[in-house]
């Protein structure tokens, strides 16, 4: 039999790969020198590893290129199964919405063990735990909770789930002299607690537990052993450690507890595990559905105490440990005092633990593991062999900021660029600032790219340069950092206002929301005074706020007038004929019916979702020809009872009906939506009125407008950031949607 495996792999630092490592090593070690047994690995962001011959294929994260390749790489190989390994952050997209790419582009059968099985997941978490159910043969869990969450919350038939016990190395004995000895803790009651370092370990539980029991048992050492998580050094660097080490010099505990900051090997690992009379996992939260360390601790045959998570209720019932509530460090030091005690006890506890811990062997499970890919193997159709590349990614291009940060200096995104050098004679304006600061708050969240995440500071401050005291905005500056007006438009307004909404709502970093939510107060006064466009580009930020901040009722109030405002204006100059909100069809059209979409899934008022389908459709009908856009040109536009003029098409426009048609389907679940979605993205990749594109794949740039005489030559600041902003949203709807 010949499997890939899929997922983190060793020397990568984190549980997963370790999983995946001891899995793919121990199924080898059953199957014949013929089969074929390699590993797919994913590398965080730009990294490399050195990685041992099993791993055949590499991908990056944040690449969905990759995801496709790897499917064709598995294809093109002798792999009668696929084993993914699942967790929401070890892939890339929104909630690592990347993998289903690569699941869907399979043409083996695929077995996925679960690592994270929520109880109140996302929409968006739930549906990618749906496709994967819909697309593999079977899930694995470790645990009975996550069989009945499956089936309960996520849907999931009972025999599309498999349970397993998480595997363990095999410690062959509970005499933990020699170990002792060898890190010099002899005679000591030796406390243990491993694993990667963060703040919802809990550590402090057990340090405020201990000033008490070391004057009572004076030998006592507490080894907290394990790296700090690398992602949580990139945010916050070492702070919690450090917290934690000035705990210690606070309680007086620097004899007794021993900080080993380093990821240590198997072996090493084996050894500390069976030098230790007490394991202790003091976790802080419930939703903990496997714990590794806590499996490796049972295998060791330690005696336990742990606070209550699943994974620890579970696997801890009948006697094998004992739980205390979160945070308890009272109920700890009581628990440690029994046991430390009285030797017989302990002893008991342990001998009770190791029996059980046998049957979780990576010898035996994986046994289990290999019944179940047999099992795979011989009851699913294969399909056909193809090398897929679905359709959308020979026209979606890949999500890339060269050309933005071409036109970004450090004040912000200049306005125009002479073909594609950037014009410094145009300046800045806060239109363009504005969209790039959602821009890039949108695509940290949805791909977690880090380019997006540092450029984020630099918007986000010119759109503070620009705030006036009274809460209103400038528009524009030139290249000195002269201010060349004392209020700006409306539009500008509202698309600040708009992004400012959007990072109170999802911050690339928390501290950005405070400062967003002085800036949003300050500007909210003149919301009401708005013309249409500025009211509806506000909505969308009045609608992010309160998804963050539900119970606002002076906002709520305000989103409620300004969407009462457009559906007046919609009754007042709509007839059967002009379903519309003004006389005048011209520019960003589609942000209105998209305000009103997404009013509607706050407040839930029925006006506001059949005036937004109306005006939709009226919009399509006269901005859509023989199936593809074609947008209202900006010399002359469309007046009512006029002729529509054909140019120029501006991408702004493109984008507004991208993101129309997304709310839309949000809103409806209606797939006829998506369809639409796409064949308005369509247009930036040739489906319109010229056939031409205007996104350059070379300098990842868009053209500023298709103009008479073909595409414009110029690519500047506004075209570039609508580009990006309608790829993003096709990027969030098309991984999940399967709509030909």
């Amino acid at each position: 039999m010949n499997i890939a495996f899929v997922g983190n792999y060793s020397p990568r630092i984190c549980g997963i790969a370790t999983f995946n490592t001891d899995l793919c090593e121990a199924i080898t070690k059953l199957l014949s020198p013929r089969s074929n047994v390699f590993a797919v690995a994913v590398n965080d962001k730009d990294k490399e590893y050195h990685y041992p011959h099993r791993v055949e294929f590499t991908l990056q994260q944040t690449q969905q290129k990759d995801y496709f390749e790897a499917a064709n790489f598995i294809n093109a190989s002798n792999a009668d199964v696929v084993c993914i390994q699942h967790e929401y952050g070890i892939y890339g997209g929104w909630d690592g919405i990347y993998i289903l790419s690569l699941i869907s582009s399979l043409s083996v059968p695929v077995v996925v063990i679960l690592h994270t099985v929520l109880k109140n997941p996302t929409p968006n978490q739930k549906k990618i735990i749906s496709e994967m159910a819909q697309r593999a043969s079977y899930l694995i869990v470790m645990s009975n909770l996550a069989v009945t969450l499956l089936q309960e919350v996520y849907s999931v038939p009972a025999e599309k789930i498999k349970t397993l016990y998480h595997g363990t190395p095999d410690f062959t004995s509970l005499d933990n002299n020699h170990y002792k000895k060898r890190f010099q803790v002899e005679g000591k009651q030796t406390l243990l607690t491993f694993g990667l370092l963060s703040p919802n370990k809990g550590i402090e539980t057990v340090l405020k537990a201990l000033p008490k029991i070391v004057k009572e048992f004076p030998q006592l050492i507490y080894v907290v052993l394990g790296k700090t998580h690398p992602n949580v050094v990139k945010e916050y660097g070492e702070k919690y450690r450090t917290s934690l080490v000035a705990l210690v010099d606070d309680l007086g505990l620097q004899d007794h507890v021993i900080f080993n900051n380093r990821f240590v090997s198997l072996e090493e690992l084996y050894a500390w595990l069976m030098a230790a009379d007490i394991y202790i996992t003091p976790y802080l939260n419930e939703a903990q559905i496997v714990s590794g360390t806590l499996s490796y601790a049972i295998g060791a045959g330690n005696a336990i105490i742990s606070t209550p998570y699943w994974y620890a209720k579970e696997i801890l019932a009948d006697g094998r440990g004992r739980l205390i509530d979160f945070g308890d460090s009272e109920a700890l030091a009581s628990s440690l005092r029994e046991l430390l005690s009285d030797k017989k006890k302990l002893k008991l506890l342990r001998e009770k633990t190791y029996k059980f811990g046998r049957q979780m062997r990576w010898e035996k499970i994986s046994e289990k593991y290999l019944e179940i890919f047999k099992q795979t193997v011989s009851t699913a159709t294969k399909k056909s062999l193809s090398l897929k590349t679905p359709a959308l990614l020979f026209r979606v291009p890949p999500f890339e900021l060269g050309h933005l940060k071409r036109l970004t200096d450090d004040t912000g995104l200049i306005q125009h660029a002479k073909y594609i050098v950037p014009d410094r004679h145009t300046g800045y304006c806060l239109d363009d600032n504005s969209r790039a600061l959602m821009l890039c708050a949108w695509a940290f969240f949805l791909l977690r790219d880090e380019e997006a995440k540092e450029l984020v500071s630099t918007y986000f401050s010119f759109t503070h340069f620009m705030q006036n005291p009274d809460g209103h905005f400038r528009n524009f500056l030139d290249y000195q950092r002269h201010f060349l007006d004392e209020t700006g438009s409306d539009d500008a307004f509202g698309r600040a206002f708009w992004a400012l909404g959007y990072i109170i709502w999802r911050p690339p970093r928390n501290a950005y929301r405070s400062m967003a939510y002085e800036c949003f107060q300050k500007a909210l006064p003149h919301v009401p005074k708005l013309n249409l466009r500025g009211k509806a580009l506000a909505m969308l930020g009045l609608v992010s706020y309160l998804r963050c901040y539900q119970g606002d009722e002076s906002v709520t109030a305000k989103l409620r007038e300004c969407a009462d405002y457009l559906v007046s204006l919609y009754e007042k100059v709509s007839d059967d004929n002009w379903q519309w909100f003004e006389d005048i069809i011209c520019y960003d059209n589609g942000i209105m019916p998209m305000a009103l979409f997404q009013t509607y899934s706050i407040l839930r008022e029925e006006k506001y979702l059949t005036v937004a389908k109306k005006t939709l459709e009226f919009l399509e009908k006269n901005i859509t020809h023989n199936d593809h856009l074609s947008i209202v040109g900006s010399s002359g536009w469309y007046k009512r009872g006029g002729v529509k003029a054909k140019y120029d098409q501006q991408p702004i426009d493109a984008t507004a009906m991208v993101l129309a048609y997304q709310s839309a389907y949000r809103v409806t679940e209606d797939k006829e939506y998506l369809k639409k979605m796409k064949q308005a993205f369509g247009w930036f990749l040739g489906e319109n009125d010229m056939g031409m594109s205007l996104y350059d794949h070379e300098t990842k740039g868009c053209a500023d407008g298709l103009l008479p005489e073909g595409v414009s030559l110029n690519q500047g600041g506004e075209s570039t950031v609508s580009f990006l902003m309608a790829l993003l949203a096709m990027i969030e709807e098309y991984e999940i949607a399967s709509v030909e």
